[in-house]
C-alpha cells in the first residue's frame, strides 16, 4: 500500500471498489449524561407497525439520537409453541430524559416510551451498559474486551 492509497474497500458488488485517501475526524463535546433506552416490542405489540414507521422516521430524527432496531424470533408466550418476533429497540440520546422523550413524543409516538423505560448515565458507561455488562462495572473491562463493541 503506497502513501497515496490509504485503504480499498469492497462494496456493491464483486467487481466494485473506493479508495479511502483520506479522511477527517470531527471530535464532539459529549456532556456528562447521556439518555438510553432498550425497548422490546412483539409482533402482538404491533412491531410490524413499528418497524414500518422506523424505517420512515430513523434518519430524521435529532442529530443527538441514535435509535436502532435489532429483530429476532423466539416462541410466543402468548401463543404456545408458534414463534414470534421480537423488535428491539436499542437508543442513546445525547441530553437529557425530558429531551428525549419531547423528541420521541414527536418523531414517534407510537413507540410509547415512558419516563421509566430511560436511564441518565455517562457515555462510557452506556457502552459497558449496551454491552450487556452489570452496573457499576469498571470501564477498565474494555481494555482487556475481546468482543466486538456494539457502540
Amino acid at each position: 500500500m503506497g502513501e497515496d492509497h490509504f485503504w480499498a474497500i469492497r462494496g456493491g458488488g464483486g467487481t466494485s471498489f473506493g479508495l479511502i485517501i483520506s479522511w477527517k475526524v470531527k471530535l464532539l463535546d459529549i456532556p456528562e449524561k447521556v439518555t438510553i433506552f432498550k425497548v422490546t416490542r412483539t409482533l402482538e405489540q404491533n412491531a410490524t407497525q413499528l418497524i414500518y414507521k422506523w424505517q420512515h422516521i430513523a434518519d430524521k430524527v435529532d442529530d443527538n439520537l441514535l435509535l436502532r432496531i435489532f429483530l429476532w424470533n423466539t416462541e410466543s408466550q402468548l401463543s404456545h409453541g408458534k414463534k414470534t418476533v421480537h423488535a428491539f429497540f436499542f437508543t442513546m440520546f445525547i441530553g437529557g430524559v425530558d429531551d428525549l422523550l419531547h423528541e420521541m413524543q414527536d418523531r414517534f409516538p407510537e413507540l410509547g416510551l415512558v419516563k421509566k423505560d430511560c436511564i441518565e448515565m455517562s457515555w462510557i458507561e452506556s457502552i459497558l451498559f449496551f454491552n450487556s455488562l452489570p452496573r457499576g462495572t469498571s470501564p477498565d473491562v474494555l481494555l482487556h474486551w475481546n468482543s466486538s463493541i456494539i457502540m
